[in-house]
């Protein structure tokens, strides 16, 4: 027995009653098959609803594939055969309004650019569709963001056809042709669009709300544009709003002048930090040449919080004097080594760094004349240096 899809022909019905027909195990949960339901299943890239039956958190809900049966999953048993079902209200009016405005959005590619929509995803924050075209730049968004809102303050109907023979479907004019087979759902914006298509939708533009492109990237060879209908550009415009305030009471900029005054301070912070790492520099060179450097020539030091950066620019520097080895450890949030030694010696360090991680582990490799490796494994990094100056000795 095939359940009957309310949401079909009433998106707007959030409570319904059912006899549940069916059970299935699923391990930690429980299926429940129904005679007729209002919850809409994964599909179509529009994700299922929640709500409660008979009491209970709806978990999931799906349509299995091989059986086409709508399976409920609930996380325990119900208590009865006879049972409501109520859907979670603001999270199907979300899907409605996004999934409507998709519609209204993938039209407006086609009618200025001829931009087809290949795929659709419906997201918690955000919306994605992704076009058959390699690229389009803001203008071109903004063009066709402009069209969908007029669309949506014109308040056209939007209505639920069904076709169920080749000539009809044919003559329907669907934006995109369809593979499915029998009867075929068609949502129809009117005199707009026309798309097959077995979501929950509005009755009328009005209620999707603005319609706001936020973002586009490349996705292979197509452009994914990532959009927002409805209540949710309200909540991300209350959001924008109190992020920009924070950025201009910090700066202290009007609000609509902080891109020039981020920009400014952008840039003096680039300079600062370029005379920063020339300060850090000429002290790396003071370091280098006043380090100590033992009767054998093992310069050897362990470090704690300088970071590995560092600690390399600070080995090649001291590794210039003839006749020295430079053995330097840092503990920060793990136990890192360099080797390197200066190019009137022979010793090989990435040999001697192997022979480390055979003994500590960790991972790393290098050069004859200079090494690296990190993620040892020793109580501390005096260890570890006092078992490679071992081996020199050796």
């Amino acid at each position: 027995m095939q359940t009957e899809r309310l949401y079909y022909n009433e998106p707007d019905l959030l409570e319904f009653e059912a006899e549940v027909i069916g059970t299935l195990d699923l391990g930690d949960h429980i299926g429940v098959l129904l005679d007729r339901t209002a919850f809409y299943p994964t599909s179509g890239g529009q994700p299922h609803d929640v709500g409660t039956l008979g009491g209970v958190a709806l978990v999931d809900c799906y349509e299995d594939e091989r059986s086409g049966d709508i399976v409920h999953v609930l996380a325990e048993r119900l208590g009865a055969t006879r049972v409501l079902g109520q859907i979670d209200a603001a999270r199907r009016r979300d899907h409605m309004q996004q999934h409507s405005g998709q519609h209204v959005l993938s039209r407006a590619f086609v009618e200025l650019y001829g931009w087809q929509t290949l795929s659709f995803h419906l997201g918690v924050a955000t919306c994605t569709i992704d076009l058959s075209v390699a690229s389009a730049n803001r203008d071109q968004l903004d063009r066709v963001e402009d069209l969908a809102n007029r669309i949506v303050q014109e308040n056209r109907a939007v209505s639920i056809r069904y076709l169920n023979d080749s000539n009809s479907i044919a003559d329907a004019g669907l934006r995109k042709a369809t593979e499915r087979t029998g009867e075929i759902r068609v949502i129809d914006v009117s005199g707009y669009d026309r798309s097959a298509c077995g979501g929950t939708h509005v009755r009328a533009t009005h209620e999707i709300g603005p319609i706001q492109i936020i973002g586009v990237s490349r996705a292979k060879k197509q452009t994914r544009v990532e959009f927002i209908c409805g209540n949710r550009v309200l909540r991300r415009a209350r959001a924008a709003q109190r992020a920009l305030e924070a950025i201009s009471q910090t700066i202290s900029s009007p609000p609509l002048d902080t891109p020039a005054a981020v920009a400014a301070v952008w840039q003096d912070f680039q300079q600062a930090r370029k005379r920063i790492e020339g300060l850090e520099s000429q002290l790396l060179d003071y370091e280098a040449a006043a380090f100590p450097v033992d009767e054998a020539g093992y310069a050897v030091a362990a470090c704690s919080g300088r970071g590995i950066e560092t600690l390399k620019m600070l080995a090649a520097r001291i590794a210039k004097r003839p006749g020295t080895v430079v053995l330097l450890a840092d503990q920060s949030d793990q136990l890192r080594v360099v080797f390197a030694r200066a190019t009137d010696l022979a010793v090989d360090v990435s040999a001697l760094l192997k022979k480390t991680i055979e003994k500590f582990g960790g991972r790393g490799g290098g050069r004859p004349d200079f090494a690296q490796a990190g993620g040892l494994n020793a109580s501390n990094a005096e260890t570890v240096l006092e078992y490679v100056k071992q081996i020199l000795r050796g």
